[in-house]
Protein backbone atom coordinates (compact mmCIF):
# COMPACT_ATOMS: atom_id res chain seq x y z
CA UNK A 1 0.00 0.00 0.00
CA UNK A 2 2.84 2.43 0.71
CA UNK A 3 4.10 2.03 -2.84
CA UNK A 4 0.68 2.99 -4.16
CA UNK A 5 0.75 6.17 -2.09
CA UNK A 6 4.21 7.01 -3.42
CA UNK A 7 2.83 6.58 -6.94
CA UNK A 8 0.49 9.53 -6.36
CA UNK A 9 3.33 11.72 -5.16
CA UNK A 10 5.93 11.07 -7.86
CA UNK A 11 5.07 10.72 -11.55
CA UNK A 12 8.63 9.69 -12.31
CA UNK A 13 8.19 6.45 -10.38
CA UNK A 14 4.62 5.77 -11.44
CA UNK A 15 4.33 2.99 -14.03
CA UNK A 16 0.54 2.83 -14.03
CA UNK A 17 -1.43 5.19 -16.27
CA UNK A 18 -5.07 5.29 -15.21
CA UNK A 19 -7.67 6.23 -17.82
CA UNK A 20 -6.88 8.40 -20.88
CA UNK A 21 -7.32 5.51 -23.32
CA UNK A 22 -7.99 7.77 -26.33
CA UNK A 23 -4.78 9.74 -25.81
CA UNK A 24 -2.82 6.53 -25.30
CA UNK A 25 -4.14 5.13 -28.58
CA UNK A 26 -3.55 8.38 -30.49
CA UNK A 27 0.08 8.85 -29.41
CA UNK A 28 0.96 5.17 -29.73
CA UNK A 29 -0.38 5.05 -33.30
CA UNK A 30 1.40 8.32 -34.16
CA UNK A 31 4.66 6.85 -32.89
CA UNK A 32 4.25 3.56 -34.77
CA UNK A 33 3.40 5.44 -37.99
CA UNK A 34 6.37 7.85 -37.58
CA UNK A 35 3.96 10.78 -37.58
CA UNK A 36 4.66 12.40 -34.22
CA UNK A 37 4.32 16.17 -33.95
CA UNK A 38 7.34 18.00 -32.52
CA UNK A 39 5.44 19.42 -29.53
CA UNK A 40 2.35 18.46 -27.56
CA UNK A 41 0.45 20.29 -24.84
CA UNK A 42 -1.18 17.98 -22.33
CA UNK A 43 -4.05 20.07 -20.97
CA UNK A 44 -6.51 19.34 -18.18
CA UNK A 45 -7.05 19.69 -14.47
CA UNK A 46 -4.14 19.28 -12.11
CA UNK A 47 -3.60 15.83 -10.60
CA UNK A 48 -5.34 13.71 -13.25
CA UNK A 49 -2.19 11.99 -14.53
CA UNK A 50 -0.75 14.23 -17.25
CA UNK A 51 2.81 14.06 -15.87
CA UNK A 52 2.53 10.29 -15.31
CA UNK A 53 1.38 10.01 -18.92
CA UNK A 54 4.34 12.12 -20.14
CA UNK A 55 6.85 9.91 -18.32
CA UNK A 56 5.19 6.74 -19.60
CA UNK A 57 5.29 7.93 -23.20
CA UNK A 58 8.91 9.05 -22.78
CA UNK A 59 9.84 5.56 -21.56
CA UNK A 60 8.20 4.08 -24.65
CA UNK A 61 10.07 6.33 -27.07
CA UNK A 62 13.44 6.11 -25.34
CA UNK A 63 13.14 2.30 -25.19
CA UNK A 64 11.99 2.29 -28.84
CA UNK A 65 9.16 0.02 -27.75
CA UNK A 66 6.99 -0.81 -30.78
CA UNK A 67 4.27 -2.72 -28.96
CA UNK A 68 0.73 -1.45 -28.51
CA UNK A 69 1.22 -1.60 -24.74
CA UNK A 70 1.66 1.94 -23.40
CA UNK A 71 3.13 0.96 -20.05
CA UNK A 72 6.72 -0.03 -20.80
CA UNK A 73 8.31 -2.25 -18.15
CA UNK A 74 10.75 -4.32 -20.17
CA UNK A 75 13.70 -1.94 -20.52
CA UNK A 76 15.36 -1.90 -17.12
CA UNK A 77 18.12 0.53 -18.15
CA UNK A 78 15.77 3.18 -19.51
CA UNK A 79 13.43 2.89 -16.55
CA UNK A 80 16.17 3.23 -13.94
CA UNK A 81 17.83 6.17 -15.70
CA UNK A 82 14.51 8.03 -15.81
CA UNK A 83 13.81 7.26 -12.15
CA UNK A 84 17.21 8.71 -11.27
CA UNK A 85 16.54 11.73 -13.51
CA UNK A 86 19.80 10.94 -15.30
CA UNK A 87 18.76 9.76 -18.76
CA UNK A 88 20.92 11.80 -21.16
CA UNK A 89 18.10 12.06 -23.72
CA UNK A 90 15.40 13.24 -21.32
CA UNK A 91 15.27 16.72 -19.81
CA UNK A 92 12.67 17.55 -17.18
CA UNK A 93 11.97 21.21 -16.50
CA UNK A 94 9.99 21.78 -13.31
CA UNK A 95 10.05 24.11 -10.28
CA UNK A 96 13.01 23.55 -7.98
CA UNK A 97 11.46 22.20 -4.78
CA UNK A 98 14.75 22.50 -2.89
CA UNK A 99 14.65 26.27 -3.31
CA UNK A 100 10.91 26.32 -2.48
CA UNK A 101 10.41 28.36 -5.63
CA UNK A 102 7.09 27.65 -7.34
CA UNK A 103 8.28 29.14 -10.63
CA UNK A 104 10.52 27.85 -13.41
CA UNK A 105 13.49 30.15 -13.88
CA UNK A 106 14.93 31.53 -17.09
CA UNK A 107 18.13 29.61 -16.33
CA UNK A 108 16.19 26.33 -16.38
CA UNK A 109 14.55 27.04 -19.72
CA UNK A 110 17.91 28.03 -21.25
CA UNK A 111 19.12 24.50 -20.51
CA UNK A 112 16.47 23.35 -22.95
CA UNK A 113 18.11 25.22 -25.85
CA UNK A 114 21.45 23.60 -25.08
CA UNK A 115 19.82 20.17 -24.65
CA UNK A 116 18.09 20.26 -28.04
CA UNK A 117 21.23 21.55 -29.79
CA UNK A 118 22.95 18.25 -29.04
CA UNK A 119 22.44 14.89 -30.72
CA UNK A 120 20.79 12.00 -28.93
CA UNK A 121 23.14 9.90 -26.80
CA UNK A 122 21.64 6.44 -26.44
CA UNK A 123 18.33 6.64 -28.27
CA UNK A 124 16.81 8.14 -31.40
CA UNK A 125 14.87 10.82 -29.52
CA UNK A 126 15.59 13.76 -27.28
CA UNK A 127 12.60 14.59 -25.11
CA UNK A 128 11.81 17.53 -22.85
CA UNK A 129 9.00 17.31 -20.29
CA UNK A 130 7.90 20.77 -19.17
CA UNK A 131 5.92 20.44 -15.91
CA UNK A 132 4.30 22.85 -16.11
CA UNK A 133 4.09 25.89 -18.35
CA UNK A 134 1.71 27.47 -15.81
CA UNK A 135 4.73 28.11 -13.56
CA UNK A 136 6.69 30.16 -16.10
CA UNK A 137 7.01 33.91 -16.42
CA UNK A 138 7.06 35.73 -19.76
CA UNK A 139 10.87 35.56 -20.14
CA UNK A 140 10.98 31.81 -19.64
CA UNK A 141 8.01 31.33 -21.97
CA UNK A 142 9.72 33.34 -24.73
CA UNK A 143 12.78 31.09 -24.45
CA UNK A 144 10.58 28.04 -25.06
CA UNK A 145 8.80 29.82 -27.91
CA UNK A 146 12.09 30.35 -29.77
CA UNK A 147 12.75 26.61 -29.69
CA UNK A 148 9.24 25.81 -30.90
CA UNK A 149 9.64 28.19 -33.83
CA UNK A 150 12.58 26.18 -35.18
CA UNK A 151 12.18 22.66 -33.79
CA UNK A 152 15.19 20.34 -34.20
CA UNK A 153 14.63 16.93 -35.78
CA UNK A 154 13.92 13.91 -33.56
CA UNK A 155 13.19 16.21 -30.63
CA UNK A 156 9.94 16.16 -28.72
CA UNK A 157 8.33 18.65 -26.35
CA UNK A 158 5.76 17.34 -23.87
CA UNK A 159 4.30 20.47 -22.28
CA UNK A 160 1.93 20.13 -19.33
CA UNK A 161 -0.69 22.77 -18.63
CA UNK A 162 -3.28 22.83 -15.85
CA UNK A 163 -4.85 26.01 -17.24
CA UNK A 164 -4.75 26.05 -21.04
CA UNK A 165 -6.56 29.38 -21.16
CA UNK A 166 -3.48 31.07 -19.68
CA UNK A 167 -1.07 29.66 -22.28
CA UNK A 168 0.05 32.16 -24.92
CA UNK A 169 -1.57 31.72 -28.32
CA UNK A 170 1.87 31.78 -29.93
CA UNK A 171 2.79 28.70 -27.89
CA UNK A 172 -0.50 26.89 -28.55
CA UNK A 173 -0.31 27.52 -32.29
CA UNK A 174 3.00 25.64 -32.49
CA UNK A 175 1.85 22.64 -30.45
CA UNK A 176 -0.73 19.91 -30.79
CA UNK A 177 -3.07 19.95 -27.79
CA UNK A 178 -4.20 16.70 -26.20
CA UNK A 179 -7.00 17.26 -23.71
CA UNK A 180 -7.09 15.01 -20.66
CA UNK A 181 -10.42 14.25 -19.05
CA UNK A 182 -10.87 13.98 -15.30
CA UNK A 183 -10.75 10.40 -14.03
CA UNK A 184 -13.94 8.37 -13.77
CA UNK A 185 -15.77 7.75 -10.49
CA UNK A 186 -14.84 4.07 -10.79
CA UNK A 187 -11.11 4.83 -10.93
CA UNK A 188 -11.42 7.39 -8.14
CA UNK A 189 -13.44 5.03 -5.93
CA UNK A 190 -10.80 2.30 -6.30
CA UNK A 191 -8.09 4.78 -5.29
CA UNK A 192 -10.05 6.07 -2.29
CA UNK A 193 -10.75 2.55 -1.02
CA UNK A 194 -7.08 1.70 -1.43
CA UNK A 195 -6.03 4.66 0.69
CA UNK A 196 -8.90 4.38 3.20
CA UNK A 197 -10.21 0.78 3.16
CA UNK A 198 -12.72 1.36 5.97
CA UNK A 199 -14.16 4.61 4.60
CA UNK A 200 -17.87 5.25 5.15
CA UNK A 201 -20.14 5.81 2.15
CA UNK A 202 -20.94 9.43 3.00
CA UNK A 203 -17.20 10.17 3.30
CA UNK A 204 -16.57 8.38 0.00
CA UNK A 205 -19.28 10.38 -1.76
CA UNK A 206 -17.90 13.64 -0.36
CA UNK A 207 -14.38 12.84 -1.52
CA UNK A 208 -15.63 11.91 -4.99
CA UNK A 209 -17.37 15.28 -5.33
CA UNK A 210 -14.51 17.37 -3.94
CA UNK A 211 -11.67 15.50 -5.66
CA UNK A 212 -13.53 15.90 -8.97
CA UNK A 213 -11.66 13.14 -10.80
CA UNK A 214 -8.17 14.18 -9.68
CA UNK A 215 -5.73 11.95 -7.78
CA UNK A 216 -3.77 15.07 -6.85
CA UNK A 217 -6.80 16.75 -5.28
CA UNK A 218 -7.69 13.52 -3.51
CA UNK A 219 -4.24 13.31 -1.92
CA UNK A 220 -4.49 16.91 -0.79
CA UNK A 221 -8.00 16.46 0.58
CA UNK A 222 -6.80 13.61 2.77
CA UNK A 223 -4.13 15.85 4.30
CA UNK A 224 -5.13 17.36 7.67
CA UNK A 225 -4.06 20.89 6.70
CA UNK A 226 -6.17 20.66 3.54
CA UNK A 227 -9.18 19.59 5.56
CA UNK A 228 -8.80 22.68 7.74
CA UNK A 229 -8.58 24.98 4.71
CA UNK A 230 -11.64 23.31 3.19
CA UNK A 231 -13.63 23.68 6.40
CA UNK A 232 -12.76 27.37 6.77
CA UNK A 233 -13.80 28.16 3.18
CA UNK A 234 -17.02 26.16 3.65
CA UNK A 235 -17.82 28.21 6.77
CA UNK A 236 -17.50 31.40 4.74
CA UNK A 237 -20.03 30.17 2.17
CA UNK A 238 -22.39 28.40 4.56
CA UNK A 239 -22.28 30.69 7.60
CA UNK A 240 -21.03 33.92 6.08
CA UNK A 241 -18.20 34.12 8.59
CA UNK A 242 -14.57 33.18 9.13
CA UNK A 243 -14.09 30.93 12.14
CA UNK A 244 -10.80 32.60 13.10
CA UNK A 245 -8.80 35.77 12.53
CA UNK A 246 -8.29 36.40 8.81
CA UNK A 247 -4.64 37.17 9.56
CA UNK A 248 -4.13 33.95 11.54
CA UNK A 249 -5.69 31.99 8.70
CA UNK A 250 -3.46 33.61 6.07
CA UNK A 251 -0.39 32.95 8.23
CA UNK A 252 -1.45 29.30 8.53
CA UNK A 253 -1.69 28.98 4.74
CA UNK A 254 1.70 30.58 4.16
CA UNK A 255 3.48 28.57 6.86
CA UNK A 256 5.68 25.94 5.23
CA UNK A 257 4.07 22.50 5.09
CA UNK A 258 6.07 19.30 5.20
CA UNK A 259 4.68 17.83 2.00
CA UNK A 260 2.09 20.17 0.49
CA UNK A 261 1.93 23.72 -0.82
CA UNK A 262 -0.91 25.12 1.29
CA UNK A 263 -1.28 28.24 -0.83
CA UNK A 264 -1.89 26.14 -3.95
CA UNK A 265 -4.33 23.96 -1.98
CA UNK A 266 -6.16 27.10 -0.85
CA UNK A 267 -6.51 28.25 -4.47
CA UNK A 268 -7.69 24.82 -5.67
CA UNK A 269 -10.29 24.40 -2.93
CA UNK A 270 -11.43 28.01 -3.32
CA UNK A 271 -11.99 27.61 -7.08
CA UNK A 272 -13.93 24.39 -6.62
CA UNK A 273 -16.17 25.67 -3.80
CA UNK A 274 -16.78 29.01 -5.51
CA UNK A 275 -17.94 27.32 -8.73
CA UNK A 276 -20.03 24.82 -6.76
CA UNK A 277 -21.63 27.63 -4.75
CA UNK A 278 -22.66 29.53 -7.89
CA UNK A 279 -23.86 26.34 -9.61
CA UNK A 280 -26.07 25.33 -6.68
CA UNK A 281 -27.53 28.82 -6.41
CA UNK A 282 -28.36 28.78 -10.12
CA UNK A 283 -30.01 25.35 -9.93
CA UNK A 284 -32.30 26.19 -7.03
CA UNK A 285 -33.04 29.76 -8.07
CA UNK A 286 -33.82 30.27 -11.79
CA UNK A 287 -33.48 34.04 -11.41
CA UNK A 288 -30.01 33.81 -9.88
CA UNK A 289 -28.02 34.29 -13.08
CA UNK A 290 -30.22 37.16 -14.26
CA UNK A 291 -30.21 39.06 -10.98
CA UNK A 292 -26.69 38.45 -9.74
CA UNK A 293 -24.34 40.17 -12.14
CA UNK A 294 -22.57 41.64 -9.13
CA UNK A 295 -21.69 38.16 -7.83
CA UNK A 296 -20.18 37.20 -11.18
CA UNK A 297 -18.25 40.45 -11.19
CA UNK A 298 -16.82 39.64 -7.74
CA UNK A 299 -15.99 36.10 -8.89
CA UNK A 300 -14.09 37.55 -11.86
CA UNK A 301 -12.20 39.83 -9.46
CA UNK A 302 -11.14 36.78 -7.43
CA UNK A 303 -9.97 34.95 -10.55
CA UNK A 304 -8.08 38.07 -11.61
CA UNK A 305 -6.34 38.24 -8.21
CA UNK A 306 -5.19 34.62 -8.63
CA UNK A 307 -3.98 35.29 -12.18
CA UNK A 308 -2.12 38.46 -11.18
CA UNK A 309 -0.36 36.64 -8.35
CA UNK A 310 0.73 33.93 -10.79
CA UNK A 311 2.04 36.31 -13.44
CA UNK A 312 3.60 39.06 -11.35
CA UNK A 313 4.53 37.06 -8.23
CA UNK A 314 2.55 39.38 -5.98
CA UNK A 315 2.50 39.25 -2.19
CA UNK A 316 0.66 36.04 -1.32
CA UNK A 317 -0.62 37.27 2.04
CA UNK A 318 -2.24 40.30 0.47
CA UNK A 319 -3.70 38.06 -2.24
CA UNK A 320 -5.28 35.78 0.41
CA UNK A 321 -6.70 38.74 2.34
CA UNK A 322 -8.18 40.26 -0.83
CA UNK A 323 -9.72 36.94 -1.90
CA UNK A 324 -11.40 36.38 1.47
CA UNK A 325 -12.64 39.97 1.47
CA UNK A 326 -14.30 39.31 -1.90
CA UNK A 327 -15.81 36.05 -0.65
CA UNK A 328 -17.30 38.00 2.23
CA UNK A 329 -18.92 40.39 -0.26
CA UNK A 330 -20.56 37.45 -2.06
CA UNK A 331 -22.07 35.96 1.09
CA UNK A 332 -23.35 39.37 2.25
CA UNK A 333 -25.08 39.90 -1.09
CA UNK A 334 -27.00 36.66 -0.58
CA UNK A 335 -28.36 37.86 2.76
CA UNK A 336 -30.18 40.79 1.17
Amino acid sequence: MSNEIEDIQSSRFNYSVKGHRENISFLTNSFLKNSLHHAYIFSGDKGIGKATFAYAFSRKLLANDKTKDFNVFNNYKVNKLIEANSHPDLLVIEPDENNKNPFISIEQTRKCSQFFSQTASISKWRICILDSIDFMDISSTNTILKILEEPPSNCLFLIISHNIGMVLDTIKSRCLELRFQNLSDEIMTNRIKLLKPSILKNELDSLLVNANGSFGKLENLLHSDSLKISNVISDIFEKGELGESIYDFSDFILKDGLDINKFEIFIEILNFKLNLYIKEKAIYNPDFIINNNEIFSIRDSILDLISQERIYKLNKKQTILSIISNLDKITKLQKH
